[in-house]
């Protein structure tokens, strides 16, 4: 065979794998190999069964597999690094169904909480902690052969001030039987600055509000077994913190990760039963949300602004998704949403710009918030769940793609800018059951051809903007009755007059 042959089957193989990738949701463009694999990844997860991801506490991915609904996730053999004690997975592998990150949580090997300082200044810099001790005698290792000791109880201060600059690993640890945790603002530095470049949390048993807030050079962050509560706002604003695996059995405060922005990987448990408001807020370089069994809420704002976000995973568990928890993820292309969720808060994913073909409601949903779908400018078909009895402002504001929608007889009402500029729509059937269609809800969709009301009295209109700038063309069909009673009725009714040379009659 000619090597000219063989790079022939091989192109050819390659278009295969490519066509083979994007016909299952793929978007492979770009023919290099690293291409590939990319694309691999990012295929609608459903295709291949449910995910299982292990990762290190660095945010590193150990090993991805997929397993079939009910079945058991096979840990990879157990990682090891120095300084470190592997204690187990944050999650359990059993009775998967939904997709399911499994973080590696470690403890250190000396058993205390370690804290790696970089010191940018030759002498004079004075280094402050303030932990909280309940009971026993707290020892502090400044890491350059000098200790102090901290008796009594209370909220104490800590200092020392380093004679040469460099890098220093500072160890607190109780006596045996004791107990101590890190309170509200923890660190600080004397002059202002802050100074932890890593930190590896063991001993102490909880972090406070703003333990580490503002830690602006803290890269990572290691939370072991002993830790069972995270305060709010305990990392608000460490810039640089790449990865977090939560342990288990932890709670969480609100806003932990506010502005976190390299924020790559949180891996949560599947102890916890909801995902706190503001959780990972403008967390910019997540790249992907897998939401743990066991979760029923997620929290308004909870993943706002994680504009690199091209996953999230919910679990069956899932029961309501809080206002604004998934806005502005513009690379968002893909949402599965779990039977027996009841409720979608106000703009929940509004902004997702990329998010796009088909999206399945769940029959279960008894409430949705307006402009939840705001600007996602993919979607092309949605279904309204038969439990509403409305749909909400803004539902599926300027959703350019949208092609169809099918209204249920359970619908009384279409609410403001419902479907404003939905510029593909071109066909609407208005069933009987709907009396009042509000200002803006089909404004701008160019492309209609056909609205058909069911109803034989005309809804309520309250503004003549309901149906501004259809097309010339398009035909508004009344129910066809004896002597056009019904085509009179809609043709004269408070602002429908303005559409009466749209109107006609049809039997139904």
């Amino acid at each position: 065979m000619s090597i000219a042959t063989e790079i022939g089957r091989i192109a050819q193989a390659k278009a295969d794998i490519k066509r083979a990738i994007n016909a299952k949701g793929g978007t492979l463009v770009n023919e290099k190999l690293p291409a590939y694999a990319a694309a691999i990844d990012g295929l609608l997860p459903e295709e291949y069964g449910n995910r299982v991801r292990f990762i290190d506490h660095d945010g590193t991915i150990i090993k991805t597999q997929y397993v079939a609904d009910g079945e058991s996730a096979t840990p990879p053999a157990n990682p090891s690094h120095a300084g470190l004690v592997f204690q187990g997975w944050n999650t359990s592998l059993d009775d998967v169904l939904s997709d399911r990150d499994v973080g590696a949580v470690y403890t250190t090997a000396s058993g205390a909480a370690e804290f790696d300082v970089r010191m940018l200044v030759r002498t004079g810099y004075t280094v402050t902690f303030y932990p909280y001790l309940e009971s026993g005698t707290l020892t502090v290792d400044w890491g350059d052969g000098t200790t102090d000791t901290v008796t009594g109880t209370g909220k104490k201060t800590v200092s020392y001030t380093y004679a040469d600059y460099g890098d220093y690993t500072i160890k607190m640890k109780v006596s045996n039987g004791g107990r101590w945790y890190i309170p509200d603002y923890f660190c600080n530095g004397s002059n202002g600055s802050f100074f932890i470049v890593r930190a590896r949390i063991a001993d102490a048993y909880k972090l406070g509000g703003y333990a580490f807030y503002c830690n602006y050079g803290m890269t990572n962050c290691l939370l072991s077994g002993d830790v069972t509560s995270i305060g709010e706002y305990a990392f608000q604003e460490c810039r640089a913190l790449q990865a977090v695996v939560l342990p288990p059995s932890v709670t969480l405060g609100r806003d932990i990760f506010y502005y976190c922005y390299a924020l790559a990987r949180v891996v949560f448990p599947d102890s916890l039963t909801e995902i706190p408001e503001s959780t990972c807020n403008y967390c910019h370089a997540l790249d992907c949300v897998t939401i743990p069994d066991g979760v029923e809420s997620v929290g308004r704002y909870a993943f706002s602004y994680c504009h690199s976000v091209r996953e999230v995973g919910f679990p069956t568990t899932l029961r309501s998704i809080g206002e604004y928890a998934f806005r502005e993820i513009h690379g968002l292309r893909h949402v599965k949403f779990p039977d027996g969720l009841t409720s979608i808060g106000e703009s929940a994913f509004s902004g997702c710009y990329a998010l796009g073909g088909e999206i399945r409601l769940p029959d279960t949903i008894t409430s949705m918030g307006g402009y939840i779908f705001n600007c996602c400018r993919g979607i092309t078909r949605i279904n309204i769940p038969p439990l509403l009895t409305y749909i909400p402002n803004g539902f599926c504001y300027r959703c350019y793609d949208l092609e169809s929608i099918a209204i249920p007889s359970t619908v009384t009402r279409i609410g403001d800018e419902a479907f404003y500029e939905c510029w593909r729509l071109t066909e609407v059937d208005v069933p009987a059951s709907v009396t009042e269609f509000r200002s803006g809800c089909f404004c701008y969709c160019r492309s209609l051809l056909d609205i058909r009301f069911r109803r034989t009295s005309p809804p309520t209109m309250n503004s003549t903007s309901a149906l501004s700038d259809i097309p010339r063309t398009c035909r508004i069909w009344v129910p066809a009755s004896p002597d056009r009673e019904v085509l009179t009725a809609y043709k004269t009714a408070s602002n429908w007059s303005s559409y009466a040379d749209h109107m006609y009659e049809r039997e139904y």
